[in-house]
C-alpha cells in the first residue's frame, strides 16, 4: 500500500514539476525575446503552468507531510528517485543554459557576437535562473534527508548512481572545453577569440560541476559507513573513465601518427598536428588522475572480489583493444609489403595503407605490451591473489577469444595454401603473382601461430602455477576417511588417484583411541554416513566433515538420489576439489536433456559460424 502510494506521489510530483518548469521558461522567453506575438503559444505556455504548479506544490506538500512524520518514507528508494532524476533532469539542461549565457555575455564583451545574442542571452539567464534555483532546492532537500533518514541499499545506490552521472557528464565538458583550449592555442597565425571563449566557457563550467560532485564522492568515499567506502560503483565509474579516456587517447594517437607518417610519405595531411594532440593530451592526463584515485583506494580499502573483477574486465578490455590494433597494423604492413615486392618497389597507391598499419602497429604495441604486462605481473603473484588472476573467468574468456580466432585464421590460412597448390597440381591456371599470393597467407599464419604461442604459453603458465598452488594445499592438509573397510579403500584409492599430496589415513568402525586421536588431528574427514554409526566422536572433532549420507532401517533421505560406491567416490573426489580450492560445496550430477541438446544446437552454431568466417576470410588471401 505504501509503495502504491509513494509511486503515486512521485510520479505525479514530477509530472508537475516539468511542466510548469518548462512552462515558465519559455513562457518568460516568449515575454523578453518575442514580446508576447505568438498568442497561441503564449496560452498553451500559460494553461500548462497553471495547471502543472499546483499539481506539483499539492503531491509535494502531501509528500513533505509523510516524510516528516515517518523517517523510513524519508529515506525510501522511490523518494530518493524522484529527488536525483530531477536533479539530474535539471543539470543537463542548466549546464547547457550556463554555457550559453557566459558564451554570449563573454563575446558581446570582446565585440565578437554570435548570430542570435538577444536570443542567446536571454535564454541562458532565464533557464540558468529557474533551473538553477530548482536545482539548488532539490539538492537542499536530498541533503537534509540524507541527514535525517539514513539511506540504505536502493536509496544510497541511487544517490551514488546520480553523483557519478553528474560528476561523468562534468569531466565531459571539461575534457570537450580542454581539449578546444589546446587546439585554439597551438594553432598557427591569429587564434580565433570566439573559440577560445567558447572552450574557455565549457572548461570552467564542466570543471565546476565535476569538481563539485567529485568533492562529494569523495567525502563518502573516506566516511565510515562501509557500505560507501567499499562501493562497487566507484569502480565502475573510474573504471570505466579510464577506459574510454585510454580508447580515447588510443583512437587519436593513431590518427596523430598517421597523419605524421603520411607527412613522411608526402601524402597530403589535413588538419594541424595539434588537432590530434590535444584528444590525448587531455586524455592520458585523465586517465592517469584516476588511476591514482585507484591506487589510493587500494592503499586504504581492501579490494572486494567484486571490485577484483571490474578491475579484470577493464584491464582485459583495454589489452584487447591494443592487441586488436597490434594485430591488424601487422597484418596490413605484411600485406603491404608483400603486394609492394610483386609490384617490384612501393608504389604509390600503398603509401596510405602503408602510414595507417605503422600507426595502429605502434600504437597496439605500447598499449598491448603495457596492460600485458600489467595483467601477467597479478596473474604470476603467489597466494590466494595470484590464484584468484589465474583462474577467473575474464582472463579465460579473454585467453581462449584470441586463441579461437587466432586458430580459426591459422586454419582458413592453411586451407587456402593448400586449395591453392591443389588446384595448380590439377592444371588450373593462377592468373595472378602466386607468391605474393602465398606469401600473403604465410604472413598471417605466421601471425597467427604468434598469437597462439603468447596465449598458450599464459594458459601453460597459469596451469603449472595452479597445480603448484594445489599440490602445496593438498600437502597441508591431512584427511581421514570414515566408511566402511571396502568402500573406505575405494574411495582412499580415488582420492590418491586425483590428489597425490594429500595425507590419508582411514579410521576403523569400532570405539578406540587410535580412531579418536586421528580424527581430532585431522584436517578434514571424508567418507559415509548411516544413522546407526557413532557420531559423538565426529561431531567433537573440529575438522571439516564431507559425507554422503547412506539409507539405514528406517531411515530414509528425502531429496537425496540413491547412489553406488562408485558414485560416492566421485562425489567425495569433487567436494574434496572445491574444498581444497575455497569453492562452495556443488554436488556432481551427469548431463540433462537440456544441457545436451544446448551442446548440439552450440556444435551446430560453431559450424556455421565456422563456415561464415570461411567465407568471409578466404579472399583476404586472394592477391
Amino acid at each position: 500500500m505504501m509503495v502504491v502510494r509513494r509511486w503515486y506521489l512521485f510520479v505525479s510530483a514530477t509530472i508537475g514539476l516539468q511542466g510548469f518548469t518548462w512552462s515558465f521558461i519559455w513562457l518568460l522567453y516568449g515575454v523578453f525575446v518575442t514580446s508576447g506575438r505568438l498568442i497561441e503559444t503564449t496560452a498553451l505556455q500559460l494553461a500548462t503552468l497553471i495547471v502543472c504548479l499546483p499539481l506539483w506544490l499539492g503531491h509535494w506538500w502531501w509528500a513533505e507531510q509523510l516524510a516528516g512524520r515517518d523517517r523510513e518514507e524519508r529515506g525510501s528508494a522511490i523518494r530518493q528517485l524522484y529527488l536525483y532524476g530531477n536533479l539530474v533532469a535539471f543539470l543537463l539542461p542548466l549546464i547547457g543554459s550556463m554555457i550559453d549565457l557566459l558564451s554570449v555575455s563573454l563575446r558581446l564583451l570582446i565585440n565578437r557576437p554570435p548570430a542570435d545574442p538577444v536570443a542567446q542571452f536571454w535564454y541562458g539567464t532565464i533557464a540558468s535562473c529557474t533551473l538553477g534555483v530548482l536545482f539548488a532546492y532539490h539538492s537542499l532537500v536530498a541533503r537534509h534527508d540524507a541527514a535525517h533518514g539514513h539511506l540504505v541499499n536502493s536509496g544510497a545506490f541511487i544517490r551514488r548512481l546520480y553523483l557519478f552521472v553528474a560528476a561523468g557528464v562534468g569531466l565531459l565538458v571539461y575534457a570537450g572545453g580542454a581539449v578546444g583550449l589546446i587546439q585554439v592555442f597551438g594553432e598557427s597565425g591569429v587564434s580565433s577569440l570566439s573559440r577560445l571563449v567558447d572552450a574557455s566557457v565549457g572548461m570552467i563550467v564542466g570543471l565546476g560541476i565535476w569538481g563539485g560532485h567529485w568533492w562529494l564522492i569523495q567525502q563518502l568515499s573516506v566516511s565510515a559507513d562501509e557500505e560507501e567506502r567499499g562501493s562497487v560503483l566507484r569502480k565502475v565509474y573510474l573504471y570505466l573513465v579510464i577506459v574510454i579516456a585510454s580508447l580515447v587517447a588510443v583512437t587519436n594517437a593513431t590518427i596523430l601518427l598517421a597523419g605524421l607518417f603520411r607527412q613522411a610519405l608526402g601524402l597530403p595531411v589535413f588538419g594541424q598536428l595539434i588537432d590530434g594532440l590535444a584528444p590525448v593530451i587531455v586524455a592520458t592526463l585523465i586517465a592517469l588522475y584516476h588511476g591514482y584515485v585507484l591506487r589510493a583506494d587500494a592503499a586504504l580499502i581492501p579490494e572486494a572480489p567484486r571490485q577484483a573483477g571490474i578491475r579484470r574486465v577493464a584491464w582485459y578490455l583495454v589489452a584487447a583493444v591494443g592487441q586488436l590494433a597490434l594485430v591488424g597494423g601487422l597484418g596490413g604492413l605484411l600485406s603491404v609489403l608483400i603486394r609492394s615486392v610483386a609490384s617490384t618497389g612501393i608504389i604509390s597507391e600503398l603509401r596510405e595503407p602503408l602510414a595507417w598499419f605503422s600507426a595502429m602497429l605502434i600504437v597496439g604495441v605500447v598499449v598491448w605490451g603495457w596492460c600485458w604486462r600489467r595483467v601477467q605481473q597479478m596473474a604470476t603473484l603467489s597466494g590466494e591473489i595470484g590464484l584468484l588472476e589465474r583462474s577467473s573467468l575474464t582472463r579465460r574468456i579473454y585467453l581462449f577469444g584470441f586463441l579461437f580466432v587466432a586458430s580459426l585464421t591459422l586454419l582458413i590460412a592453411l586451407m587456402y595454401i593448400l586449395f591453392r597448390l591443389i588446384s595448380i597440381a590439377l592444371g588450373q591456371t593462377f592468373a595472378g603473382n602466386l607468391v605474393a599470393d602465398l606469401a600473403q597467407a604465410i604472413a598471417y599464419s605466421l601471425i597467427a601461430g604468434g598469437v597462439l604461442a603468447t596465449h598458450s604459453l599464459a594458459l601453460r603458465t597459469d596451469t603449472r602455477l595452479r597445480e603448484a598452488s594445489e599440490q602445496a594445499r593438498q600437502a597441508q592438509k591431512r584427511a581421514v576417511i570414515f566408511a566402511e573397510r571396502e568402500l573406505a579403500h575405494q574411495i582412499m584409492k580415488a582420492l590418491q588417484q586425483q590428489f597425490p599430496q594429500l595425507k590419508l589415513a582411514i579410521v576403523g568402525q569400532d570405539l578406540d583411541t587410535d580412531r579418536e586421536r586421528q580424527l581430532a588431528t585431522a584436517d578434514v574427514i571424508v567418507g559415509a554416513w548411516r544413522p546407526s554409526d557413532g557420531l559423538s566422536q565426529l561431531a567433537r572433532s573440529s575438522a571439516s566433515k564431507l559425507l554422503v549420507p547412506l539409507a539405514d532401517q528406517n531411515w530414509m533421505w528425502v531429496g537425496v538420489e540413491p547412489v553406488t560406491e562408485t558414485d560416492i567416490s566421485r562425489q567425495l573426489v569433487q567436494a574434496m576439489r572445491q574444498f581444497l580450492a575455497g569453492a562452495p560445496l556443488r554436488p556432481h550430477r551427469g548431463l540433462s536433456a537440456g544441457v545436451v541438446l544446448g551442446v548440439v544446437i552450440a556444435i551446430l552454431l560453431i559450424i556455421l559460424l565456422l563456415s561464415g568466417a570461411l567465407i568471409f576470410l578466404i579472399p583476404w588471401f586472394v592477391f
